[in-house]
């Protein structure tokens, strides 16, 4: 019976990722063939079977694309940048994208520092940041303990100089990964999928519209109701949006 189960189990196993294979080929075949709607389907059918991968959402974007389906390519791509954030065709293609929405929005915050700020705690990944740190540490208290313990004086120089380097480094890493962490738990984003949605005072139907946006802007999501969202943009004003409406990155 035991050997039946792991006969079972594999066979179950290669199925399914010959299965994923297949879905995989007829996506790109399709998207080749410039059939991007056919693409698409096979590029879901994959996610929702529970493939996931950078490079699918980047796919998957570029499928979107192709059909003149912004939002729904630029919440992909939003995607594929979260998985791989130092890959460059994801951040060249999310950067034309973003480049066609409609919806301008001037920042409160200034923005070089908020660019500057983004683009340093995205340059690494929480786990990278953390590894920067530990290793940081663990080297500065390694030269300590020579500058401590070492009788020639050239030695002590070098190791209390690259120790203090390294304890500042420390310090630095450290509260970078802490803010990156922070901004990833704290800071909840979304990507407008429809055409264009009316933004209401209140999450009812019957509510005053305030403004509307279009596909591809991107929003901070505040807090969650049923099937509202309460967004906020970077000038400062909020409102309601359908949950349908909204891709949440």
């Amino acid at each position: 019976m035991k050997y039946i189960f792991y006969i079972t189990l594999c066979l179950f196993f290669f199925s399914e990722k010959s299965f994923g294979n297949d879905l995989l080929q007829k996506a790109e075949t399709a998207y080749d063939a410039k059939k991007y709607k056919e693409a698409i389907a096979n590029y879901e059918q994959l996610i929702n079977d529970g493939f996931k991968s950078y490079q699918l959402y980047f796919n998957l974007g570029n499928a979107f694309y192709r059909n003149n389906e912004l939002g729904k390519a630029i919440y992909y791509y939003e995607l594929a940048r979260k998985a791989e954030p130092n890959d460059e065709d994801v951040k060249i293609n999310l950067g034309i994208a973003s480049a066609k929405t409609i919806d301008k929005i001037d920042a409160k915050e200034n923005f070089f520092i908020s660019a500057v700020k983004t683009s340093l705690l995205s340059s690494f990944s929480t786990k990278a940041w953390a590894w920067f740190s530990i290793l940081s540490l663990v080297i500065a208290c390694a030269l300590f303990f020579v500058f401590v313990n070492s009788s020639r004086l050239l030695v002590k120089r070098v190791s209390f100089l690259l120790a203090t380097v390294l304890t500042i480094t420390f310090v630095t890493t450290y509260s970078l990964g802490y803010s990156a962490l922070k901004s990833k738990s704290e800071n909840k984003f979304a990507i407008i999928l429809s055409k264009e949605v009316r933004v209401m005072n209140e999450p009812t139907p019957t509510a005053g519209n305030k403004f509307s946006l279009h596909e591809g802007t991107k929003v901070r999501v505040i807090e969650n109701n049923g099937d509202w969202v309460l967004i906020k943009l970077d000038n400062g004003n909020e409102g309601w949006l359908k949950t349908a409406d909204v891709g949440i990155i």
